[in-house]
């Protein structure tokens, strides 16, 4: 899998919503390789979309097509700047059932610097039983590697209220020594983005 991140500040999050939307039930399923996207605006008012393709070559192609064009002038027109792009070529994605996150109406995304991206890949991997197990909220994450040092953990969560109260709860020793590991990998402080309202699409599978 092949990840685009977009990333900008918002100045109509209705028309980049309608954006995303009519990408998604209109031309999406005709598209080259595009498998999803996961997009929204951020209380503070930063559009961020990451865009989920087969491979880096097939969204290339994609990017040159009328639709996708048609598609990123409707998205500009909601835009109140310049659009940054990273495009990452290591994904890893932890879900029990990967279809689930398409119902996630509460997403985290961290970013950060890690001095060890592959141990980062490991020590989630070794958790994913006991994190579903007590984080019952959580439906799934993809962890995207920029081509820097940098990363994207996208968390899917069911709701606000369900990862409140999953908040409220101890966290298992072993759970939170794997938690404590994975920070401690961070060379500067992660920062995080919530979307309240997210649009999450999969092909061929989205309802309005």
């Amino acid at each position: 899998m092949f990840i685009q991140l977009i990333e900008a500040p918002a100045a109509d999050a209705d028309t980049l919503r309608e954006a995303s939307y009519r990408w998604a039930d209109k031309l999406g399923s005709t598209s080259v390789g595009w498998l999803g996207c996961t997009s929204g605006v951020t209380e503070d008012g930063v559009w961020i979309s990451a865009e989920r393709f087969e491979s880096e070559q097939k969204a290339w192609v994609e990017s040159g097509r009328p639709g996708r064009r048609r598609w990123w002038a409707e998205t500009l027109r909601g835009l109140a700047g310049e659009a940054r792009f990273i495009n990452c070529r290591e994904v890893e994605v932890f879900a029990p059932d990967p279809s689930a996150i398409d119902t996630a109406r509460y997403i985290e995304i961290v970013q950060g610097r890690v001095k060890d991206a592959a141990l980062m890949r490991t020590l989630l991997r070794s958790m994913e039983k006991q994190m579903y197990a007590h984080r019952t909220d959580l439906l799934g994450s993809t962890l995207a590697f920029h081509p820097d040092d940098g990363y994207t953990h996208i968390l899917y969560h069911t709701d606000e209220d369900a990862v409140f109260d999953a908040q409220l709860r101890e966290t298992p020793p072993q759970v939170k020594a794997m938690m404590d590991a994975i920070y401690e990998l961070n060379t500067v402080a992660p920062r995080h983005l919530l979307l309240t309202d997210p649009w999450v699409h999969s092909r061929r599978q989205t309802t309005r």
